[in-house]
């Protein structure tokens, strides 16, 4: 037998051995990683969309006070959470001036809100100001129109 093919085969078997398992290895890691920043990703824009959507049924009010305080408060609290710091400041501010005055602007809050989101999801900017259009029943007192910011 010729020990120098002997020896050639026997390295590359070594090197196999050591490699295999250490590719392996690093491959997990780095799809764990992907998997979880994933993950995180789809929690923060599942709620940041809830604290949007929240927030914009409550631009303006309505007959349903209580059922709308909680929506505020529960927007804010998921703001507080999973925000941008920028986003944490404009929702504090907001909570701020709602307690001080019983009145809040929340339209820098929203379009940041849609900014970052769009981000998240990978979409074009829109620098377009948000229209809200609310249909209100005939008992109201509120007359249908187009509310804008």
């Amino acid at each position: 037998m010729d020990w120098k093919l002997f020896a050639q085969l026997l390295v590359t078997l070594i090197v196999a051995l050591i490699v295999t398992p250490l590719g392996w290895w690093v491959v997990h890691y780095f799809s764990s990683r992907r998997d979880l920043r994933n993950e995180q990703r789809k929690m923060v824009v599942e709620y940041l969309l809830g604290a949007y959507h929240k927030l914009e049924e409550n631009i303006h009010p309505s007959s349903d006070g209580e059922s709308k305080q909680k929506q505020l408060e529960s927007a804010i609290a998921e703001i507080q959470l999973l925000g941008s710091q920028l986003q944490i400041k404009m929702a504090l501010e907001f909570a701020a001036s709602m307690a001080n005055t019983g009145e809040g602007d929340l339209q820098k809050l929203l379009f940041d809100l849609r900014a970052s989101l769009r981000f998240e999801l990978q979409l074009e900017d829109v620098n377009a100001k948000i229209l809200y259009y609310r249909i209100h029943a005939p008992n109201e007192t509120t007359p249908n129109k187009t509310l804008k910011p």
